[in-house]
């Protein structure tokens, strides 16, 4: 078995790996870096560009999991994608959407680069898009090649993929995964031990806090924190990612509601492609695994953010909660828009509730609010800016953290490591804890476009 990681070895983003097994070519995930544009933004697939790629296993509709895959599909078209019928339908409305966003940014001049796909070439990915349900045996064609998606804890429709080969032999992909329950979604189904072969995330392997902190007491401490800036008359703004965290966060916020943990009546103000995303959501919530399946995310009263500067200035000057996208506060999004007006007032707040990466405005600006800055470039039209409004972060990942993952692998019993979808920093952790509590496992940590045999 050869393996290959084809996106960023020491980063989150473009997560796409080649696997050759016994004479076939399988593809997990077909990613593209979220927070870059253009050519660039993609896997590198020079190194498999002479091999077959036979099947595709989408494991969930974030953008860096699905964002080439047009891209791979114009170079294999005959591969066949597998993924879930919750993970399909999300897919087909992030690549709309993605396609539409590239096709603007070059129109208006706010990107140098054509679109790298368009509706049309959209068609030819729908065609090859197979659904499978959970723990569903998947043949591939070829002797005793099987595949199975398992459950993987993340958001709506995410899955694990288990190989089993012709020899016997098990490989697992955990992709992005969580083993603890979140607001709306339980914890993970891993499959049962061994493992042969352990292809696992690496997200949080540098973030030593998030293994500290529980999720019921950083949900105690979040509507405290939500309650005080509404007593006091401010809007907190809450920049989230579209698909999962938006909904997550509804769900949390609706319970608080109903707990009287903040006052009922405040009016909670969503926008753009997360509504779209809540609806999905509720048309799956029978029939995807679900903490309370009759729970609904469009329950949560929600206002739709106002387009008008006016309105909006009446908005932010009473309390209320703002969800917004996008989570990292790129520049031109809604949510940054709107943290240029919140703060120099310090009466308000903006609370992140998800990753924050370092280079990106959101991961900025809690950077220089935590080290006591007194102010900061959010906005180069706005020039420096004091800090003055309430700004911090709260642990609601869709990630395990570095612990959970250690205990994963001790679980599964792997004679193989392959860490993936990570910094470096965080594989370096990882692979050091994991000698220790799975001592008889191989670990690696390949680079982009490094051939691994197995």
């Amino acid at each position: 078995m050869d393996f290959i990681s084809l996106g960023r070895a020491n980063d989150i983003g473009a997560s796409c790996h080649y696997l050759g097994v016994n004479g076939s070519g399988i593809v997990l995930d077909a990613g593209a870096d979220p927070n870059g544009e253009g050519p660039a933004s993609l896997p590198d697939f020079s190194p498999i560009e002479h091999h077959n790629v036979d099947h595709v296993f989408i494991t969930h509709a974030h953008h860096d999991h699905i964002g080439s895959i047009p891209n791979l599909n114009a170079k294999w078209p005959m591969a066949w994608m597998h993924l879930t019928p919750a993970t399909r339908t999300l897919t087909t409305f992030m690549l709309y959407a993605s396609a539409r966003l590239q096709r603007r940014k070059f129109d208006e001049g706010s990107s140098p680069f054509r679109a790298l796909f368009d509706e049309e070439d959209l068609d030819d990915v729908f065609d090859v898009l197979c659904t499978h349900d959970y723990d569903q045996w998947i043949d591939l064609g070829s002797e005793h090649l099987r595949a199975k998606l398992h459950y993987s804890g993340h958001l709506l429709g995410s899955a694990g993929v288990l190989l089993s080969t012709p020899d016997h032999r098990r490989i697992y992909y955990t992709s992005d995964t969580r083993s603890e329950a979140q607001t709306m979604i339980p914890g993970a189904a891993h499959p049962s031990a061994p493992i042969d072969v352990l292809i696992m995330e690496s997200t949080l392997g540098a973030d030593p806090v998030a293994e500290t902190v529980t999720r019921p007491e950083e949900e105690v401490r979040f509507a405290r924190r939500l309650a005080s800036v509404l007593d006091r008359g401010g809007t907190v703004l809450l920049p989230v990612f579209m698909l999962g965290r938006a909904q997550e966060i509804l769900a949390l916020l609706g319970r608080f509601k109903m707990q009287n943990l903040i006052d009922p009546e405040t009016p909670i103000y969503t926008a753009g492609g997360l509504r779209e995303v809540s609806r999905i959501y509720d048309d799956y919530r029978l029939s995807t695994p679900r903490i309370d399946p009759d729970f609904e995310v469009y329950s949560v009263d929600q206002k739709r953010f106002p387009r008008t500067r006016k309105a909006r200035n009446r908005v932010l000057n009473q309390p209320g909660i703002l969800v917004l996208t996008s989570g990292m506060m790129i520049e031109r999004t809604l949510s940054h828009q709107v943290a240029v007006e919140l703060l120099e007032n310090e009466k308000h707040a903006i609370f992140f509730v998800g990753f924050s990466k370092e280079d990106l405005p959101a991961g900025k600006l809690l950077h220089a609010a935590q080290s006591g800055a007194e102010g900061m470039l959010l906005s180069p039209d706005r020039g420096m800016q004091q800090i003055e409004c309430e700004v911090d972060r709260f642990r609601f990942s869709g990630h395990a953290h570095r612990r959970e993952l250690t205990a994963l692998a001790k679980k599964l019993q792997p004679d193989t490591i392959i860490l993936v979808h990570g910094e470096a920093e965080a594989k370096r952790w990882l692979k050091q804890n994991l000698r220790e509590h799975c001592p008889e496992a191989r670990v690696l940590t390949p680079s982009q476009g490094e051939r691994v045999t197995l």
